[in-house]
Parts: structure tokens; sequence; C-alpha cells
């Protein structure tokens, strides 16, 4: 048992690192190059991935951390970004458990569907009610994009947590 803990510390230890990874990657300017202006929004599909491999419990826990991350460089969202990625992570491993299946075209479903909520969520409680206007030409212009650009780089996100997932997984045979 306690090998299995040893290996389960190291696969949560990556998964740490591969979000503060994705945290610089994503808020940290002339790191990721920009697409039509905007930057893709990469914590979500990370926090999302490691709920998909790792169930509701681990799945939460690293929506709250990539959370916490992406609220610490946000002038607007003081917590939201926390709560809304722990819950949405939850969900998505509890859907996994029971309903679907683990692979990357469930994992590009959840993904677009967490960050579609994330986005119309975000413009309808912190744009549209502090009467800027033009919410519109902001959701098109900005937001949409922004959207479709982190959607085309979730098949790579899938592909490394995959892979330390199973790196970092206890084969009864080998002990």
């Amino acid at each position: 048992m306690n090998v299995q803990r040893k290996i389960k510390a190291k696969r949560y230890l990556v998964y740490t690192l591969i979000i503060f990874a994705s945290h610089l990657l994503q808020n940290t300017i002339f790191i990721f190059p920009p697409m039509f202006s905007v930057r893709p929004i990469l914590l979500i599909s990370v926090a999302v991935c490691i709920a998909m491999f790792e169930g509701e419990l681990v799945g939460a826990g690293a929506g709250l951390l990539a959370g916490i991350l992406w609220d610490t460089v946000t002038v607007t969202a003081d917590g939201y970004n926390a709560l809304y990625l722990m819950v949405a992570c939850a969900i998505c491993g509890v859907l996994l458990r029971i309903f679907m299946r683990n692979n990357i075209i469930t994992y590009i479903m959840m993904n677009t569907v967490t960050t579609v909520i994330y986005i119309l969520s975000y413009i309808l409680f912190f744009i549209s009610t502090r009467a800027f206007g033009g919410e519109g030409h902001l959701l098109l212009r900005y937001y949409l994009p922004m959207g479709i650009y982190s959607l085309v780089l979730t098949p790579f996100w899938y592909i490394l947590i995959r892979a330390v997932y199973r790196k970092f997984s206890f084969n009864y045979t080998e002990y």
C-alpha cells in the first residue's frame, strides 16, 4: 500500500506542475502566442482532463487549484473561477464515472460544454451587470475566438494527462 501511495503522490505532483505550467502559459504575456489578439483558456482544459482521469474528488481539487491560480490574476472574478472550476470538474468526474467512457471524444465534448458555460456565465455575471454595453460585440470579437482557440488545443492536454496517468498508475504485476 505504501508503494501505491507514493505513485499517487508522484502523479498528483505532476498534475500540480502541469496546472502551474498551464497557468503561466495562459496568463503570462508573450509566452503563448496570441491568435486574433486573444489567448486561450488553458486552465479549464487541464482541470477537466484531470477530473476525467482521477474522478470527482481529485478533479474538484484540481479545479479549485486552477481556479485559485486564475483568480490571482483576474481583476473582476473574486473567487468565481475557483468556484466554477471546482464544481464543473466535480460534475465532469461524476458524469464520467456514471454515464460516460473516458476517451478523447468525451473529453472534447465535456471541455466544450464547460468552456461555453464559463464564457456565457462570465459575460452574464461580470460584463452585463456592469452596464458596459456591447456584450454581443465582446462575445463575437473576443470570447468566441478565445473559446475556439482553447478547444483547438484540447487534444494535446488529453494526450499529456493520459500519459501521466498511465506512467504513474499502480501496476500489481510489478510488485
